[in-house]
């Protein structure tokens, strides 16, 4: 049974805790926050990676008291280009989080500067526009595929301090079927919820976050939150109130239809694309899908019937297509790169006016 986000059945199975909002509750007028950077950093160390992520009390941290860092002013112009993340948030990162976190977010492991992107180039630079939190998908880096949108609105008004990702998994590898080792797994929705909680603190701004192919089952667990299916670690509670706006792109929400059969990585039961004999599928995407409305305060999905990964229907269901949508957008000849491309102007206009027009 579908339920909103405050039924969500996993927040039944473990005890309240203060979660993100005591993490973004403001400093009070003179109060200093500077004793809160080591109890900061000492949870996360312990959390981040390691289950009960952001999901500390106000005995660990107080939140938006931390955001008094984050007084800006517009400073200078950062293309997703060069290097990965900025020397401010990598040294934000690392004063925060540590240099365990701040390495796996920045992912210099990977070739070609593509491991990431984000950050200001001062700290009292000020933000436009809410933070942009791209999620890629299978055989991808941050800066690959989800490159083309980011300089769309780059060139379009946004800065290079309000356009942010991290590669979870490896990208391609120079293997043409490494897309079929992919799955959701927990490690890669800890990673992505990381980076939102991350931007959220170091802009003092609510987010948005466009995913594309299984990105965006990945970025709505991370949003969501719960439960992890294959490891039973806890996330925390819904990160949906620091969410404005979440895009969809071609995303298999609800499974494909070449993954009846259990037989490859990316098509298993638990973490997979399964979708199995109706009403089955995998247990990763039953968890995702029994909750509506939660992504974020404005939510679309954006796909095509041409696109032969995901322009079908499963079990009755656009598998584009997400519960509690604000609205969806589907078009009738792009394929599942084209879709992507052939809308960024679309993408920025719902960041922008939450609409179409």
């Amino acid at each position: 049974m579908r339920t909103d986000v405050k039924g969500h059945r996993d927040a039944a199975q473990h005890p309240r805790q203060d979660g993100p909002t005591q993490m973004f509750r403001s400093t009070q007028k003179g109060e200093s926050s500077s004793w809160l950077v080591p109890n900061f950093r000492r949870s996360i160390n312990r959390r981040l990676f390691n289950g009960d992520a952001f999901s500390t009390g106000p005995s660990k941290m107080s939140s938006r008291r931390f955001l008094a860092y984050a007084l800006l002013f517009i400073v200078h112009l950062i293309t997703p280009s060069g290097a990965e993340f900025t020397a401010d948030f990598n040294d934000w990162l690392t004063q925060n989080f540590g240099s365990d976190v701040q390495k796996t977010l920045e992912r210099k492991d990977i070739p070609g500067n593509a491991g990431s992107m984000g950050g200001k180039t001062t700290r009292d630079e000020q933000l436009v526009n809410n933070p942009v939190i791209f999620v890629h998908g299978v055989s991808d880096y941050a800066r690959g595929r989800l490159g083309h949108v980011a300089r769309h609105l780059l060139g379009r008004g946004h800065k290079g301090s309000e356009i942010y990702g991290t590669t979870y998994a490896d990208g391609p590898q120079g293997d043409a079927l490494r897309w079929a080792q992919y799955s959701m797994k927990c490690a890669y929705v800890k990673q992505v919820r990381a980076l939102i909680v991350a931007v959220r603190l170091y802009t003092g701004r609510a987010v948005d976050v466009i995913g594309y192919s299984l990105g965006v089952v990945v970025s709505r667990k991370a949003i969501l939150g719960g439960v992890c299916v294959d490891t039973g670690e806890y996330l925390g509670q819904p990160l949906t109130r620091y969410v404005d706006t979440y895009i969809g792109v071609a995303g298999p929400n609800h499974g494909v239809p070449g993954c009846v059969l259990p037989v490859l990585p990316v098509c298993n039961q638990i973490t997979g694309l399964y979708a199995g004999t109706c009403p089955n599928s995998s247990k990763y995407l039953q968890d995702i899908n029994a909750v509506a409305g939660y992504e974020g305060q404005n939510r679309y999905t954006i796909f095509s019937k041409s696109d032969i990964t995901v322009g079908y229907k499963v079990c009755g269901v656009e598998t584009g297509s997400i519960a509690g949508q604000t609205r969806q957008f589907v078009f009738e000849r792009q394929n599942h790169d084209q879709i992507l491309s052939d809308t960024a102007e679309l993408q920025r206009k719902l960041l922008t006016n939450h609409s179409d027009q």
